[in-house]
């Protein structure tokens, strides 16, 4: 990958909730999502066409994006959309600098290489993945069965039992300038923005 430029890479975590029984009758509490531009563009004209947070206008301020050098391979983002209950729905995402390989990704994915032409090489559970521009891939679909019960801010009593299933979509942006992001006051670190509700 030549020195003046970047991939972008974005995992999507999605987690829905499914009432197996029992009842939940609290108010819905659903979070906006938040948007990034991974391009460093100010006027939301987001590379990622197919990801989570596209086409949206993102305001762009000190330590937006992570540390950009010669050694910075990779902006990454880690974003969510999921029910930590019935109707109860958290969003964010976290903005990462890589700058070695191999990365562990918060998914489990592993970032292994990525070519000249953008082309990202990686593994999960011992699986190959190869992705081109634009491509994405998603990892089996993982279910766990919780149980809660109590009372709700109205002391109104609940009780269920649901299944949250989980799948993470990892989608390659493609290469872009790393010039489109030096021109900000970026962070010192591998951190960069983030917005976790």
């Amino acid at each position: 990958m030549p020195h003046d430029k970047y991939v972008a890479i974005e995992e999507y975590m999605k987690t829905n909730c499914t009432i197996i029984n029992g009842s939940y009758n609290s108010l819905p509490h659903i979070t906006l999502p938040a948007f990034f531009d991974y391009d460093g563009s100010a006027n939301g004209s987001n590379p990622a066409e197919g990801s989570s947070w596209t086409g949206f206008q993102s305001y762009i301020s000190n330590n937006y994006y992570p540390a950009v050098n010669d050694s910075f391979k990779v902006l990454y983002g880690s974003a969510y959309y999921r029910d930590v209950a019935p109707m109860d729905t958290r969003t964010g995402v976290m903005i990462k600098g890589i700058y070695s390989y191999p990365y562990v990704c918060d998914s489990g994915f592993v970032l292994r290489d990525i070519d000249r032409n953008g082309t990202i090489y990686g593994s999960y559970n011992n699986t190959s993945i190869v992705l081109r521009r634009g491509e994405q891939w998603t990892t089996p679909l993982y279910t766990d069965i919780k149980s809660n019960s109590g009372t709700d801010m109205f002391q109104k009593p609940f009780s269920y039992t649901a299944s949250f299933n989980t799948t993470w979509t990892i989608t390659n942006l493609g290469i872009l300038d790393k010039s489109n992001l030096t021109r900000y006051n970026n962070s010192n670190t591998d951190i960069g923005f983030s917005q976790l509700f």
